[in-house]
C-alpha cells in the first residue's frame, strides 16, 4: 500500500519543515524589524512592542485551535494542514507593507487566526498512526518544527543582513506556499465524514468538553506553554545587550540555530522516553534541569555561555510540550484526536498569550536580563505542579464518551 502511515509522515515532516523555515526566516528578528523600519528606538518602548506582538499571535491561536480543531474532525485533518499553509503563504509577505506597530501587531492576529500549522500536521498524524508509534511520530513531528527553526534563523539572518526584511517575508511565504502544494498532491487522508458542520453545531450544546480528569493535563499544558515560551521573545534583545549590537542579527541567528539544534535532538530522544516511561516523569526531569540550565542566562558576559545554557535549556524544554501532546493524544478517542489536540494547543496559546504579555512588563520594570531569571524561578516552579498533575490523572480519568 502506497500510501500508508510511514509515507504520510514523511511527506507532512517535510511540508512542516518548510513552513516552521519560512516562520523562522522573518519572526525571530521582528524586534530589529520594530527600531529598524518601523521607528521603534526607545528600549522599554520596543519590549512593550515585542511583547503585544507574541502575545496577539498567542491570543488568535488560544480562540482558533478548538475552532480548526471541532472543523477537522467533521471535513478532515488534511484539509486543515492545508489551510495553515496556504493562509501562512499569503499573509507572512503583507509584513513588508505595515506602516507601523500597530498593524503589524494586527496582522500577526490574522496569522494566528488562520494558521497554526504544527497542530493541523499533528492532528493528521496522530489520526493515522498506530498507537504503538504514536510517540515516535509526534516526536519527528517536534524534531523537523526544531530542524526546520535552526534552518530558517540561520539562513534568515543572512538574507535579513544580506537583502533586507522584504526578501526575508516573501522566502517566509515562499516557503509555506511549497509545503502547501507538497500535502496538496503528496498526502492523501483515509477519512470518511460522519457529519456536517450544520448537523455538528445543532447537536452541540455549546458547553465545554466532558474531558473529565483531561482538565487537569489541558491547565498543566497551559502552565508549561507560559513558562517554556516565557523568554523566547528578548533572546534577540539579550543577544543585543550581550555584544553591543554588533553583528546582532548574525548571533542572534547562530545563538537561536544552536537552540534549535537542541530540540532537534531532543524531540527525537523525548518522544521515545515518552513510549517507554511516563510523560509526567519526563517532564518533571526536563523542568528541573531546564530551570538550571535557565538561570545563569539572566548573568551571563559573554556569547559563547549565552549559546551554551541556552542550548541547554532548550534541550531540556522540548522535553515538555511533546510529552504532554502526546500523552493528550494517547487519551482521545481516534475519531475525537484532532479536537482533544486542537483544545491542548488552545490552552497552550494561552499559556504563551498570558506569558508574552507578562515578559514584556517584566523587561520594561526589571531590563531583558531580569526576564531570564524569572524564566528559570518558573521552570522550578512547574516541577511540583507536574508532580501534582501526575497524582491526580491516572487511565481511570480518561477522557468521558
Amino acid at each position: 500500500m502506497i500510501d500508508h502511515w510511514r509515507r504520510r509522515l514523511l511527506i507532512v515532516s517535510v511540508a512542516q519543515f518548510l513552513t516552521t523555515c519560512g516562520f523562522s526566516f522573518s519572526l525571530p528578528f521582528i524586534p530589529f524589524f520594530i527600531s529598524e523600519r518601523l521607528g521603534v528606538t526607545v528600549e522599554s518602548q520596543r519590549s512593550m512592542w515585542v511583547g503585544l506582538f507574541a502575545a496577539a499571535g498567542n491570543l488568535s491561536l488560544f480562540l482558533f485551535s478548538p475552532i480548526w480543531g471541532f472543523v477537522a474532525d467533521i471535513y478532515g485533518r488534511r484539509k486543515m494542514v492545508l489551510r495553515a499553509n496556504f493562509a501562512t503563504a499569503l499573509l507572512l509577505p503583507l509584513m513588508i507593507f505595515v506602516p507601523n506597530t500597530g498593524w503589524l501587531v494586527a496582522l500577526r492576529f490574522a496569522i494566528g487566526c488562520l494558521a497554526g500549522t504544527v497542530t493541523a500536521s499533528q492532528a493528521l498524524i496522530a489520526s493515522t498512526t498506530p498507537a504503538n508509534k504514536m510517540g515516535l511520530a509526534m516526536g519527528t513531528i517536534t524534531a523537523v518544527v526544531g530542524s526546520g527553526h535552526l534552518s530558517g534563523m540561520l539562513l534568515g539572518a543572512l538574507v535579513v543582513e544580506r537583502f533586507g526584511y522584504a526578501a526575508a517575508f516573501l522566502t517566509s511565504g515562499s516557503l509555506s506556499l511549497t509545503a502547501a502544494l507538497l500535502v496538496l498532491f503528496g498526502v492523501s487522508e483515509p477519512f470518511v465524514r460522519k457529519s456536517t458542520l450544520r448537523a455538528k453545531i445543532r447537536d452541540t450544546h455549546f458547553s465545554l468538553p466532558r474531558f473529565g480528569g483531561i482538565w487537569l493535563l489541558l491547565w498543566l499544558m497551559a502552565a508549561t506553554g507560559f513558562v517554556t515560551a516565557f523568554e523566547r521573545p528578548f533572546v534577540p534583545q539579550l543577544v543585543e545587550t550581550v555584544t553591543g549590537g554588533a553583528n546582532a542579527k548574525f548571533w542572534v541567528g547562530i545563538a537561536l540555530s544552536g537552540s534549535a539544534l537542541a530540540g532537534i535532538v531532543a524531540g527525537s530522544v523525548m518522544g521515545r522516553l515518552a513510549d517507554r516511561y511516563s510523560p509526567a516523569r519526563v517532564g518533571l526531569v526536563s523542568s528541573l534541569l531546564a530551570g538550571l540550565a535557565t538561570l545563569p542566562l539572566g548573568f551571563v558576559p559573554g556569547l559563547a555561555t549565552l549559546i551554551g545554557f541556552r542550548m541547554g535549556m532548550a534541550f531540556f524544554a522540548a522535553g515538555l510540550d511533546p510529552v504532554f501532546q502526546i500523552w493528550l493524544a494517547k487519551c482521545a478517542p481516534p475519531e475525537k484526536r484532532a479536537l482533544f489536540l486542537g483544545w491542548g494547543t488552545s490552552f497552550r496559546a494561552l499559556g504563551w498569550f498570558f506569558c508574552s504579555t507578562a515578559g514584556g512588563a517584566v523587561a520594561m520594570v526589571g531590563g531583558v536580563r531580569m526576564v531570564f531569571i524569572v524564566a528559570a524561578a518558573l521552570f522550578l516552579a512547574l516541577v511540583p505542579l507536574i508532580r501534582r498533575t501526575s497524582s491526580r490523572i491516572t487511565p481511570a480519568a480518561a477522557p468521558l464518551p
